[in-house]
């Protein structure tokens, strides 16, 4: 039996329509003039506001400017046929406060900052996902799936016993305007070295795999759907998952020519019938900034280890007595302040603590 751990939106992404205000371009140009260190991109973030963005020295497709936070990718000054600006909510985000909270604070940073007047929505993008245990595609389950799409992929990863035989890691159907996706979640979160979205999981089992269905509509299937606005996507929610598991169905095969007059397994029959959410859980970001520790301090032992094996040392506190004059030199000679650059790059990782103090004051859900 199919046990769900969370289902919901996982990404979205939107067209903006609307006057972006005099100069704002013209702004991020001139900032784009500062000398940088190694070409990095440049932090900011509005006053009185907490949160902040990185202006990226290049563009992103059509769109001149693009700004980044880890809450959602901005982009602006694209060609006139093309919407003023496009953004991408990042999934994290999403997570962390739920998708309304999301789109809602992405109105009013473009409505304070960047518009002249109201802004209009478009999605051009949405991903559907349910997590789940208890179930896992087979690698000769491939031919046995039934999908309106042409394209079909199977992939999968070296097995972790005894480096023999494959494991598998997902199966991809369709490519345009609906794909559909099954993969290993746990495997991809491994290799990411990632554990937030186990903070959204319920009735979690740690020693099973957890595996993905996910469903991608771009703009012409949603536009196909008469579906024209944010608010239209939210709640034809539903409607999307149910078709996308008939779009795509899992049969079991009898004497019959046509896969098509196969019976559908039990377990597709389950997944059709999963609700879609709003799963969040403010720790999230919690989980993030764990990883990312984590992710440093792997990767600064390395280096202090290395940095003691070129001399005498055999203990950290010896290394670490050494490390630090080597250190100072090092910034002395590129002219360098260490508490800056510190403060560069926590500006730069833009954690956004106050703003989740700020929406919990204020009542918001988290």
């Amino acid at each position: 039996m199919i046990r769900v751990l969370a289902a919901g939106i996982d990404s979205l992404y939107l067209s903006v329509r609307g006057e972006l205000r005099d100069g704002v371009l013209q702004v991020f140009d001139t900032m784009r003039s500062f000398p940088l260190n190694e070409d990095e991109p440049v932090p900011f973030h509005f006053r009185d506001e907490e949160g902040g963005f990185l202006l990226r020295q290049h563009g992103w497709r059509s769109y001149k400017t693009w700004l980044s936070s880890p809450r959602y990718e901005l982009m602006l000054g694209g060609p006139k046929a093309l919407p003023a600006a496009y953004v991408q909510l990042h999934s994290a985000f999403i997570h962390t406060v739920g998708v309304g909270e999301a789109i809602a604070e992405v109105v009013d940073v473009l409505g304070a900052h960047f518009f002249s007047g109201p802004v209009v929505l478009t999605p051009s993008r949405v991903d559907l996902y349910a997590d789940t245990q208890g179930w896992a595609p087979r690698p000769e389950q491939f031919e046995h799936f039934v999908c309106r799409g042409v394209k079909r992929r199977l992939f999968g990863q070296p097995s972790e016993r005894h480096a023999s035989g494959r494991r598998l890691a997902g199966m991809t159907f369709g490519k345009g305007a609906v794909v559909a996706r099954l993969y290993d979640k746990t495997l991809e979160l491994s290799q990411r070295g990632q554990t937030w979205p186990s903070a959204i999981w319920q009735d979690h089992d740690p020693a099973l795999p957890v595996w993905r269905v996910e469903f991608q509509f771009r703009r012409d299937a949603l536009r196909s759907f008469g579906l024209s606005s944010v608010g239209d996507v939210l709640h034809a929610r539903q409607a999307l998952w149910e078709y996308g598991t008939r779009w795509l169905s899992l049969r079991s095969p009898t004497r019959a020519v046509r896969r098509s007059n196969w019976p559908e397994v039990p377990e597709w029959v389950e997944f059709r019938s999963v609700q879609l959410g709003e799963p969040c859980n403010a720790l999230v970001r919690e989980r993030i900034r764990q990883a990312t520790e984590r992710r440093l301090l792997s990767g600064w032992v390395g280096y202090t280890t290395s940095l003691a094996a070129l001399g005498q040392e055999t203990e950290i506190h010896a290394a670490l007595r050494r490390v630090e004059p080597a250190a100072v030199r090092y910034l002395t000679e590129r002219d360098v302040v260490f508490a800056e650059l510190v403060e560069q790059k926590r500006r730069r990782l833009a954690i956004d603590r106050q703003r989740q103090s700020s929406q919990l004051r204020a009542g918001r859900p988290t």
